[in-house]
C-alpha cells in the first residue's frame, strides 16, 4: 500500500515538472515573438524615415531645379532682341547716327542694319537670302510692291518718309558751270557719275542722261566713280567739272554749291519707303524701332542730312 502511494505521488511529481516546462516554454516562444515583432516595427519605421527623407530630399531637388529653370528663363527674357534692318546704301550716314541715338536711349537693345543697292537687297529677300529682316528701308515703288506681294512686307505698314532728289553739284570756285545746260554737247566739261550698279545716285544719273540723250542733249566726256566719296574727291581735286549726285550726298560737303536740280520731267524726286516684314509683332523692339524712325527726333536728324521730310 505504501508502495502505491509512493508511486503515485512520484508520477504526480513527474507532470508537475512536465507542466512547469511547458509553460517556460511558451513564455520564452511569447517573448522572441515579441521582440520578433519589436524588430519588425522598428525596421518599418526605419524604412519609413528613410522614404520620408528621399521624398523630402526629392522635393527640394524639384524645387531646386524649378527655381534655376526660372532664373534662367528670367535671364532669357531680359536678353534684348536683335533688330535687323535692310537699308539703301545711300542711308548709312543717316541710319547709323539715328542708330547710334535710339541704342544710347535704349540701353542693351542692338540694331543690326544691312546696307546694300536697292535692286540687289529686293532679290535678296525675294530669293529667300535675307530671312532675318524685320524692317526695309529702301526707294523703290517696284521692290516694295514686289515684296509685299511675295507676302514679305505688312502692306499696311509701309509708309513714305522722306523724299531726295539728283542735282547738279559743282566747286564753288567754278565760274563755267552756271546752269544745268551747260553740262551738255560741251567738250571741255567733264562729268563725274557714281556706278550706277553700285549707286542709287548712278542709277537715277544714268537714267536722267540716257533721257538727254534722246533729246540730243549729249555729256561728252562722263566719268563713273566708284562711290560717291570718289565723286567728291574728283570734284574737289579739279578732276571734274560737274557732278551729278543726290541732294543728300554734299549736305555737309565745303567747297561745293548745288547749280540746278534735275528737270522734274525728267527725274522726279523719289522717296523712301519704310515697311515692316509680316513676321514682325506689335510689341517688339522691331516695332519700337520702326515707330522711332518715324518721331520727330529722327525727322530732324533726316533734315539734317538733306531729306525733304
Amino acid at each position: 500500500m505504501i508502495r502505491k502511494n509512493v508511486l503515485q505521488w512520484a508520477l504526480l511529481l513527474s507532470l508537475c515538472v512536465f507542466l512547469a516546462a511547458c509553460s517556460n516554454n511558451d513564455s520564452d516562444d511569447s517573448s522572441g515573438e515579441e521582440e520578433s515583432g519589436d524588430t519588425q516595427n522598428t525596421e518599418e519605421t526605419t524604412e519609413e524615415g528613410t522614404e520620408s527623407t528621399e521624398s523630402e530630399t526629392a522635393e527640394e531637388t524639384e524645387e531646386d531645379s524649378s527655381s534655376e529653370e526660372t532664373a534662367t528663363e528670367e535671364d532669357g527674357s531680359q536678353e534684348s532682341e536683335v533688330v535687323h534692318i535692310t537699308a539703301e546704301q545711300s542711308l548709312e550716314d543717316v541710319m547709323n547716327e539715328l542708330i547710334s541715338a535710339y541704342e544710347e536711349e535704349n540701353e542693351g537693345q542692338k540694331i543690326d542694319v544691312q546696307y546694300g543697292h536697292t535692286e540687289t537687297l529686293t532679290e535678296d529677300l525675294i530669293n529667300g537670302e535675307d530671312q532675318d529682316m524685320d524692317i526695309y528701308f529702301s526707294s523703290s515703288d517696284e521692290g516694295y510692291d514686289s515684296l509685299v506681294e511675295a507676302g514679305i512686307l505688312d502692306q499696311l505698314a509701309t509708309k513714305y518718309l522722306l523724299i531726295n532728289e539728283i542735282v547738279l553739284v559743282t566747286h564753288e570756285d567754278n565760274e563755267d558751270i552756271t546752269s544745268y545746260d551747260t553740262i551738255f554737247n560741251n567738250e571741255d566739261v567733264t562729268l563725274s557719275i557714281v556706278n550706277p550698279e553700285e549707286s542709287l545716285s548712278g542709277s537715277h544719273a544714268k537714267t536722267l542722261l540716257d533721257a538727254e540723250n534722246e533729246s540730243n542733249n549729249k555729256v561728252n566726256n562722263v566719268e563713273e566713280s566708284e562711290d560717291v566719296d570718289a565723286a567728291l574727291e574728283s570734284l574737289s581735286e579739279g578732276e571734274t567739272d560737274a557732278a551729278l549726285l543726290l541732294r543728300t550726298d554734299i549736305s555737309d560737303e565745303e567747297g561745293l554749291r548745288i547749280v540746278a536740280r534735275a528737270p522734274r520731267s525728267l527725274a522726279e524726286p523719289f522717296v523712301y519707303g519704310l515697311g515692316l516684314s509680316q513676321s514682325v509683332e506689335d510689341n517688339s523692339a522691331a516695332r519700337d524701332f520702326y515707330n522711332f524712325l518715324q518721331s520727330e527726333e529722327a525727322l530732324d536728324i533726316f533734315s539734317e542730312y538733306g531729306y525733304i521730310v
